[in-house]
């Protein structure tokens, strides 16, 4: 079937089912690189200087990265919700 205009609210619905599933997987991966740091053997300024400033900066962008596709799924969530209310009018 062809659209020009509309949604295929299935469609959608998995679209956003699956921007959310990234986003935790995203943070399911932060989660298990910041356990193997904090148990990895490692001393010295290039140390400290990963730990304190390169991983907390790089593992903001990847909340943000997360937190981002999270609200992209829930819109488009919501927008199918939204879609199938008016068509069921």
């Amino acid at each position: 079937m062809s659209f020009t205009h509309g949604m295929n609210v299935e469609q959608v619905r998995q679209l956003g089912n699956s921007l959310q599933a990234k986003a935790e997987e995203i943070r399911t991966l932060i989660s298990q690189l910041e356990g193997q740091l904090n148990s990895t053997t490692w001393e010295g300024p290039d140390a400290q200087q990963f730990k304190g400033s390169w991983w907390p900066e790089h593992k903001n962008n990847l909340l943000q990265a997360a937190e981002g596709l999270n609200g992209f799924g829930q819109a488009a969530l919501n927008n199918a919700s939204e879609q199938e209310a008016t068509s069921s009018r």
